[in-house]
C-alpha cells in the first residue's frame, strides 16, 4: 500500500563535508557513484528520476555553504554541526527545494542530516560501505526509516558465518606464507584519516593526546607496540601518541589482514577503525577510544531503527528497490533477477581495495 507517493530519488551525502582545499563537495564523488549505480535499477522498479544532490554544483546550496563558513574553519564547521545541522532558513529553502516530496537516499549520511529528514517526515535509505571488508566482496550496510522496510531487508542481510569462514581462510594463509617479525603479545596500533566523519566526537575532530594516559596504559599492558599508520598517510594523532611507548617496536607497512592472521599479535588499539568490527573474527582483542560508527546487523538479527542490515551487491538489483519504494511509489513486479556473484565486483566499481589486494587478486603466490 503507498503511504506517501513520492515524485523522485535524491541521492544525497555528508553535504556539509568540505573538499581537499575547504569548499563545498567534499561528499560529491561518492553521492554521485551511488546515484550512478542505482538509477537504472530505480527506474526499472518504480519509473522514478534519479538526481544527486551535490553542493559543488547545485548554486543556492554552494551559495548557503559559502556565506556560512570560509575555507580556514570548513572542517570546523563541519564537525560542529555533524549531529545537528545548522538551524537557518537559507539551508532549509535549499535542502526543500530538491528533497520535499522526494525520496531520499543517502550515503554515510551524519546523524543531524537523518534526523533533519525525519523532521520533515522525508523517507530515506541510508547506504554506505560496511566495515567487515575481508570478503569476497565488499558489503553494504543500509539502514531505513520505514520500520517496514527495516523488516522487509532482514531475509536479505548476509549471514555473518561467511564472515567468520573467509576469516578462517585468511588466518589459514597468512600464517601459512609467513612468519612472524614481531614477539607474541604485540599490540598492533591504527592509524586513520584525521579529517574524516569517523572522527567526529562531540562536535570536534579525535584527537589522542585527550587519552594519552589510557593509550600509555594500554601499551604497557602489552610486550611490544608496532604502529599501522592508513594507507593515506601517518598523521592521526593516536600514531604519535602510542610513539612515545617505551615498548615500541616500530612502524610498519606490512598488509593489516596478514597482521591480523599471526597469532603474535594479541590485540588492537584504534580510535574506531573499521578494523574494530573485524579484529574479534581473527579472536583479537579491540581497544577502541572513540564511539564506532555503526552497528551491523546479520541474517537472524531484530530489525531496529539504529542498526545497519549487512547487504551484498543485490542492494543495487530492481528487486531491492521494489522493497524500499513499495511504501512510496508504484512499483513493477518483482522479477527475482539477481546479480551473479562476482568477487570484487564493489571493490573494482568503487575503485576501493584498501588492504585487501595484498591477501587476494594481486598476491603473487610463492613459486615451487
Amino acid at each position: 500500500m503507498v503511504q506517501a507517493r513520492v515524485s523522485g530519488v535524491v541521492v544525497l551525502g555528508d553535504f556539509l563535508r568540505p573538499d581537499g582545499q575547504g569548499g563545498p563537495g567534499g561528499s560529491d564523488r561518492p553521492t554521485l557513484w551511488l546515484a550512478n549505480a542505482v538509477r537504472r535499477s530505480i527506474a526499472s522498479a518504480a519509473a522514478l528520476p534519479v538526481a544527486p544532490l551535490l553542493p559543488s554544483r547545485d548554486a543556492p546550496l554552494g551559495a548557503w555553504l559559502a556565506a556560512a563558513r570560509g575555507a580556514a574553519d570548513a572542517f570546523a564547521f563541519w564537525a560542529a554541526h555533524h549531529a545537528a545541522l545548522p538551524d537557518h532558513p537559507g539551508l532549509e529553502a535549499a535542502l526543500l527545494a530538491h528533497l520535499a516530496g522526494r525520496f531520499c537516499l543517502t550515503y554515510e549520511a551524519p546523524p543531524g542530516l537523518l534526523a533533519w529528514l525525519d523532521r520533515h517526515g522525508l523517507p530515506w535509505l541510508d547506504l554506505r560501505i560496511h566495515p567487515v571488508r575481508f570478503l569476497d566482496d565488499l558489503l553494504f550496510a543500509a539502514r531505513a526509516s520505514e520500520a517496514a522496510t527495516r523488516a522487509a531487508m532482514a531475509p536479505l542481510a548476509v549471514h555473518e558465518d561467511v564472515a567468520l569462514a573467509s576469516a578462517g581462510l585468511i588466518e589459514a594463509m597468512g600464517q601459512l606464507v609467513s612468519d612472524a617479525a614481531v614477539p607474541d603479545g604485540t599490540l598492533l596500533v591504527l592509524g586513520q584519516r584525521p579529517l574524516d566523519a569517523t572522527q567526529i566526537v562531540a562536535g570536534r575532530f579525535f584527537d589522542a593526546a585527550d587519552h594519552a594516559a589510557e593509550v600509555a596504559r594500554l601499551c604497557a599492558a602489552y610486550r611490544a607496540v608496532v604502529l599501522k599508520p592508513h594507507p593515506s598517510g601517518d598523521a592521526h594523532s593516536l600514531l604519535h601518541v602510542a610513539a612515545r611507548a617505551p615498548n615500541l617496536l616500530g612502524t610498519i607497512g606490512d598488509n593489516l589482514y596478514r597482521m591480523l592472521a599471526l597469532p603474535q599479535i594479541a590485540a588492537i588499539l584504534t580510535a574506531n577503525s573499521s578494523t574494530a568490527y573485524e579484529a574479534p573474527y581473527f579472536a583479537k582483542c579491540v581497544h577502541a577510544l572513540a564511539p564506532l560508527p555503526l552497528r551491523p546487523l546479520w541474517r537472524g538479527a531484530e530489525a531496529d531503527a539504529d542498526g545497519h542490515w549487512t547487504l551484498d551487491a543485490q542492494a543495487l538489483m530492481p528487486d531491492f528497490w521494489r522493497l524500499v519504494l513499495a511504501p512510496h511509489a508504484a512499483v513493477t513486479p518483482r522479477d527475482g533477477a539477481v546479480l551473479p556473484a562476482k568477487p570484487n565486483r564493489l571493490r573494482i566499481a568503487l575503485d576501493s581495495f584498501w588492504d585487501y589486494q595484498a591477501i587476494d587478486t594481486d598476491r603473487i603466490p610463492r613459486g615451487g
